[in-house]
């Protein structure tokens, strides 16, 4: 008896919380999801709504603030570039001035280079060469000019002097002499009939002859032909 007892007292007072719920419910005194951290109440569903909101306007203020400052940086770098631009329209004739100087000072450098490669070739000296080199000597630079000499002729010795001095003022030819009694091969290949005589090469080939002092003593006094300047 005290078993049923209490079973009824506990269905009685769970059919009157329930009446009462339903009552509450019904008047709508209270909301039917109460509940703030439950995963399904009303409430919950409220709070995770307004949370999503404020990611979404924090997301879309950062992509507002990242976008401005990739204008202002797009603006800054154009603004470098006019003002560049600016700079050298302003100064047009200072910036060609420049360009003049830098192409000089490279056309000197490219020079200076060449002179030296020259002179590594024998070029800036006067020198007596032998048969056996005729060929590599006339061949290994742009500009030789070969004087066919006899020691016997003193012609030959007055184009020594000044062959001697004009070699050392034109470093871009090679100047040198050979004796013509001992190359008979070439003096008969080139045709050399008397003495002094200078054969000019340009890569290798023979291009011109100076016979003797011909066009070498314009303007001298009779008597003085010798004196070649």
């Amino acid at each position: 008896k005290m078993q049923e007892a209490v079973a009824e007292e506990v269905n009685k007072r769970l059919a009157k919380a329930t009446s009462e719920l339903q009552d509450k419910y019904a008047s709508g005194a209270v909301s039917k999801e109460t509940s703030v951290d439950g995963p399904t109440g009303q409430l919950y569903k409220n709070k995770e709504a307004e949370e999503a909101k404020k990611r979404k306007e924090k997301l879309k203020s950062k992509s507002a603030e990242e976008k401005n400052q990739q204008q202002q940086a797009a603006l800054q770098d154009k603004g470098g570039d006019e003002e560049e631009d600016d700079e050298k329209g302003d100064g047009d004739e200072d910036y060609e001035l420049r360009l003049i100087k830098e192409q000089r000072l490279k056309q000197i450098k490219q020079a200076h280079q060449q002179k030296l490669h020259d002179i590594g070739k024998g070029h800036g000296q006067y020198r007596e060469i032998v048969q056996d080199e005729f060929i590599a000597e006339v061949t290994s630079s742009d500009h030789v000019i070969v004087h066919f000499y006899h020691r016997d002729f003193p012609k030959c010795e007055v184009m020594n002097l000044h062959l001697q001095k004009i070699a050392q003022r034109h470093v871009e030819a090679k100047f040198v002499k050979l004796n013509a009694e001992k190359t008979m091969f070439f003096v008969e290949k080139l045709k050399v009939r008397s003495m002094p005589t200078v054969v000019i090469f340009h890569d290798g080939v023979a291009v011109d002859k100076i016979i003797g002092f011909e066009g070498l003593t314009e303007g001298l006094p009779e008597g003085h032909e010798d004196e070649v300047r």
